[in-house]
């Protein structure tokens, strides 16, 4: 199956994004938690839990 965000056909994880299902690789999951993650306003609660 293919990453929703880059289409690299990986392992994948559904997420919930701004209120959209995506699959996404773990990539792109990462890459997800370190923008909410530095954004001044985002809380833990907002935080994705993907590892």
């Amino acid at each position: 199956m293919n990453c929703d965000r880059c289409g690299v056909d990986a392992s994948l994880a559904h997420r919930d994004v701004d209120g959209f299902a995506y699959y996404l690789c773990d990539a792109c999951i990462n890459g997800w938690d370190a923008v909410r993650g530095s954004s001044p306003e985002a809380s833990d609660e907002t935080r994705s839990t993907a590892q």
